[in-house]
């Protein structure tokens, strides 16, 4: 370690906390020095500010360092910060993988398995099919997060992920499950459906907010129609859907999605849009039995689901 957690090491002040150091304000500190600021700390561990300020406190005053700067542009790690957060990392990464061998290690059909994926794959993909899996596995529990967001995996927030476009992570067993069709869709009564096809310069749209600008689909219209007049913008895709068939405007939505409401109308489009569906895991969880199991139902499911995901379904 660096000169200042030496010196540090040797006081006589700090030496009995540090014997009794809690390593769980280690997380604490960890997504303190990962995010810059007490509210996305405390997002991603679940907990409220004050306790994520509480536990870095209370983990400078075992040390008797000063970790973090406090500023008008949030947290910045001191120095002695800079080391912490480098053997912390470590340490974590090792605590994981302990838990991940533990993991295989387990033979049982029986536990939680946590699995992260948009809002519209959950509700319109997997949903329907849960009874076949509850039937199959009655002691295996499915916790779905529904979140945009890209869950650290190798980290355990998920155990599983299925991710619309291309991943870029790596260390993650990644594999491509298909295609998914999108196509443009406006409400009954406008002016594009009268129309029939969708016209980027007289046409209103709703799409994502700025916090889902890499999107598949966003990137796309970026690209073909940068500059289509927005009506309406959201980070939910099933809101975007109401937004839609509340007359909103027109919006680029998966085929599998749009086709299940009878309130919107697919129009002719300038060219076809397809994006990958793809599914991420640790390859150490891949081994384990309830993991792999939810694996080959999720396969099982997007392979029984392909026509409507491919826009071909009758």
């Amino acid at each position: 370690m660096a000169q200042n957690l030496r010196n540090a090491h040797r006081s006589d002040g700090p030496a009995q906390g540090r014997a009794g150091l809690d390593w769980g304000d280690l997380r604490f500190f960890l997504e303190l020095a990962r995010t810059g600021s007490l509210s996305g700390a405390a997002r991603r561990l679940g907990v409220d500010r004050n306790t994520v300020g509480r536990r870095v406190a209370s983990l400078e005053e075992t040390l008797g360092l000063t970790l973090f700067e406090r500023g008008p542009q949030g947290w910045s790690r001191t120095a002695a910060g800079d080391e912490l957060a480098a053997l912390a990392t470590r340490v974590e990464e090792n605590v994981l993988a302990l838990a991940r061998h533990a993991d295989a290690a387990d033979r049982d059909l029986a536990g939680t398995v946590r699995l992260t994926t948009p809002t519209h794959v959950c509700a319109q993909l997997l949903a329907p099919a849960l009874p076949s899996l509850r039937e199959r596995y009655p002691r295996l529990l499915l916790e779905v997060a529904v979140d945009q967001r890209i869950f650290d995996l190798t980290r355990r927030e998920a155990d599983l992920a299925l991710r619309l476009g291309r991943p870029r992570e790596a260390g993650l067993v990644m594999r491509k499950l298909g295609e998914v069709a999108y196509g443009f869709y406006a409400a009954r009564g406008q002016p594009a459906v009268r129309r029939g096809r969708v016209d980027f310069e007289a046409d209103a749209f709703v799409g994502f907010d700025d916090s889902l600008a890499s999107a598949p689909q966003e990137r796309w219209l970026a690209r073909v129609a940068p500059a289509r007049t927005l009506a309406f913008r959201c980070n939910s895709s099933l809101s975007l859907v109401a937004a839609v068939r509340a007359g909103m405007g027109v919006a680029l939505l998966p085929c599998f999605v749009a086709a299940a409401d009878s309130g919107l109308i697919r129009l002719e489009a300038p060219e076809p849009v397809h994006h990958e569906l793809w599914i991420l895991f640790h390859g150490d969880l891949g081994r384990t039995p309830r993991v792999r199991a939810v694996i080959d139902w999720v396969d099982e499911v997007v392979q029984a689901a392909r026509p409507a995901l491919l826009g071909t379904a009758t």
